[in-house]
């Protein structure tokens, strides 16, 4: 049983160590808890947020409600450089930009080209 015991530990310190040492901490799934959320009536909301690497550019994928309570779902692939690469889905902008400002802090530009 302590042979068991300490295995498992090992394991966890193992899995702990690997998890604080990750590449991106903003990598992963992304759900939003409304209980503990704050929004106003009416406001789109993103449910679940997807961000994964694709080969050497990320891709982010979003599916939430619009403000009429309808299915949104858009996609963004690129690098968090700051340049603009194009969005999919979204009818309120066409291009996304991402930089990555500090650890854990993302900045986000959203443009919409005139037609």
């Amino acid at each position: 049983m302590k042979t068991k015991a300490i295995g498992l530990i090992l394991a966890l310190c193992f899995f702990g160590t690997a998890v604080s040492f990750a590449d991106d901490p903003q990598l992963g799934i992304w759900k939003l808890n409304e209980a503990k959320s704050k929004f106003a009536p009416g406001v789109p909301k993103n449910h679940t947020v997807v961000i994964e690497t694709v080969g050497d550019n990320v891709k982010i994928i979003v599916d939430g409600i619009d403000k009429d309570g309808k299915s949104t779902h858009n996609e963004w692939t690129g690098k968090f450089d700051g340049k603009d690469y194009p969005v999919t889905g979204d009818p309120t902008s066409d291009i996304r930009s991402y930089t990555n400002f500090a650890n854990r802090v993302l900045k986000m530009t959203i443009k919409k080209m005139e037609r």
